[in-house]
């Protein structure tokens, strides 16, 4: 019984741990909305009853080739200004997706930082509890272990996809390297008792 019990603490800690990491830092640092960035979203305009009923086609618009030109350097993309009848009738280059994945790109570096971090921290404390104190903080401390693995692991994973390609094998041997270490550190302490 007393072994369920400590797997359980181990991994409620662990799991409260990350998610407190987690929540803590959207409520620092809320992450990037679309509406903070792409406000003038494409309004359908109201079509009156009668016009439902008439059968019209849009005039078609063309796009100046300055303008796409223009929107591909700016890696944007072309939208329209619609009018009552739902045609298009002005084109424009709309950057707000690209400031957006700028914005949740830093954002993402942010919880990687912040959760590399912690999660160290939380290591720390779990490698530091004194056992010989209170057997308790065995149970304590290897839940600070598994949370500060999890954090780690969980802000690697959201950063990841805009890490350079020479960062991610560096970061994840650094990683790999720790858990090893860990693995050393902790059994070690185990097979000594």
């Amino acid at each position: 019984m007393t072994n369920a019990r400590r797997i359980l603490v181990i991994f409620v800690i662990a799991i409260l741990f990350t998610v407190f990491v987690n929540v803590s830092i959207e409520a620092i640092y809320p992450s990037p909305e679309n509406e903070d960035y792409c406000i003038e979203e494409r309004k359908h305009p109201h079509i009156p009853a009668q016009a439902e009923t008439e059968k019209f086609s849009c005039p078609e618009l063309i796009i100046p080739e300055e303008l796409e030109s223009s929107c591909q350097e700016q890696q944007g993309e072309i939208d329209y200004k619609y009018d009552n009848k739902d045609c298009p009738i002005t084109a424009y280059c709309e950057t707000c997706h690209k400031a957006l994945d700028n914005a949740q790109e830093k954002y993402n570096l942010i919880v990687f930082l912040v959760s590399a971090v912690l999660g160290l921290i939380a290591l720390i404390v779990g490698l530091n509890l004194p056992v010989k104190k209170n057997p308790i903080h065995e149970w304590v401390g290897s839940g600070f272990l598994l949370g500060g693995l999890i954090t780690v692991f969980t802000g690697t994973v959201r950063y990841f996809g805009d890490m350079g390609r020479y960062i991610r094998p560096i970061i994840i041997f650094l990683e790999l390297v720790l858990v090893i270490y860990l693995a050393y550190k902790k059994l070690g302490k185990v097979k000594k008792k």
